[in-house]
Formats: structure tokens, C-alpha cells, sequence
């Protein structure tokens, strides 16, 4: 197949917002598992003022804005992926005032943020696979932790936090609350459980291989 026939760019529609994706980006170039999230975050972001931690091409952003969120802010460290976010800008007309993406480490920007008494009402944080094997998932406890943590202390009293894991060790291993339970001890913030979801129905889970379980998504009011 010659590359005529196999372009390396397209767009999609998802809950009415247009992605241009790159099939040579990060796993399918869209990822198609966090779509009812997605949905979810547009729902409870009117007036709000929302930060998306390793945002990529803009997903949870994007929805925030197009929900009415009076703020959003998307960070990530990949400039391929900024690129794609705000070409996602574009495409859907969104106005450059109340959404924008910043090229910046995760933990970076968020030491950051903090020292200057930032804060959101809604905050999601959607990191990289930080477990990708059972045989790390001891380290990878610390860095969730750890990110969690500091998105916790810019999640404003009574805010929300939206934390993902895609590491299906972690996923597996039923410890992601716990982990939840430690950052939130450390960030000196209690947390209470407000939705817990994962994939999106078109990924579903066959009983027979429950190693097929690998998102968490965790909705969580910080006071």
C-alpha cells in the first residue's frame, strides 16, 4: 500500500466536536476509550473554570469548552499533539479567549501553577501509561501519587477532579483508590467518590480475559 492510499492525517466527529487526527500520533491516533468521559466532563463544566493535564489533541478540553466553561487551560509536553489541539480550536470555531493549550511538563507545570496560588473548579488528569507491566507497579504507585497530589491542591475547595489511569496493571490490581486515598492525604485535602467509570461501551470486556480491564476514570469532589 502506497502512502497515496494510506494518509497519515483525517478528521473525526465525536459528541458533535470535530479532532483532526494523526494516524501517526499516539496509540490509534484518537483515543476512542474516553468518549462517554469526555461526554461527561461537557456536562458539568458550564461556568466553570477547567485545567486538563496531559490533554494530547485536546479531548477533555475541547468538551469543556463546547459545555460553556467560562475557562480552560490544556497542558502537555508533546508539540505534535499541541499542534493537533489547536488546530482543534480552529475546526470547531471555539473562541481562543476562553481555551487554550500550553506546551509543559504535567509535574512542571503544576509545581508551577500552585506557587503562583493557582486553582480550578474542575481539574482532569490524564497521564501516560505509567504501569505498563505488573513488575513495575510498585514505582509507577509513587508517580500517581505523587501527580495526584499536586492536582488535588489546584482543585479548588469543593472542586472536581477527573483522574485517569490507563495502565492495566494498576486498573487490575484494585489498588487506585488507595493510591487516590494517600495523594489526598499528602495534599492535606479529603476526597469523596463521586463516579467511577472506564472504557466506553464499544470496548468491551470479554469474562473471559479480565486482563481486558485497563482504564480507570475517577471522578472526585476535593474539599
Amino acid at each position: 500500500m502506497n502512502s497515496s492510499t494510506c494518509p497519515d492525517r483525517t478528521k473525526v466527529v465525536e459528541n458533535g466536536i470535530c479532532y483532526a487526527i494523526s494516524l501517526e500520533g499516539q496509540k490509534t491516533g484518537f483515543y476512542a476509550d474516553q468518549r462517554e468521559n469526555r461526554h461527561f466532563i461537557s456536562t458539568i463544566s458550564g461556568g466553570q473554570k477547567v485545567l486538563d493535564i496531559c490533554c494530547y489533541s485536546g479531548g477533555f478540553a475541547l468538551n469543556a469548552a463546547r459545555g460553556g466553561a467560562i475557562a480552560v487551560t490544556g497542558i502537555d509536553s508533546s508539540l505534535p499533539a499541541l499542534e493537533l489541539a489547536t488546530e482543534n480550536i480552529v475546526l470547531n470555531n471555539m473562541d481562543r479567549e476562553r481555551i487554550c493549550f500550553l506546551r509543559e511538563d504535567a509535574t512542571e507545570f503544576m509545581k508551577g501553577a500552585l506557587s503562583r496560588n493557582e486553582s480550578w473548579d474542575i481539574v482532569i488528569l490524564d497521564p501516560p501509561k505509567l504501569a505498563p507491566r505488573k513488575k513495575v507497579l510498585q514505582s509507577a504507585t509513587g508517580m500517581y501519587r505523587n501527580l495526584n497530589c499536586f492536582a488535588m491542591k489546584l482543585t479548588k475547595k469543593g472542586g472536581l477532579l477527573m483522574t485517569c489511569s490507563c495502565s492495566g496493571a494498576m486498573t487490575q490490581s484494585g489498588m487506585f483508590l488507595k493510591i487516590l486515598q494517600g495523594a489526598a492525604a499528602m495534599a492535606g485535602r479529603k476526597i469523596t467518590l463521586v463516579r467511577q467509570g472506564g472504557a466506553a461501551c464499544d470496548h468491551p470486556i470479554d469474562p473471559a480475559y479480565p486482563e481486558g480491564t485497563y482504564l480507570s476514570n475517577i471522578l472526585l469532589r476535593v474539599l
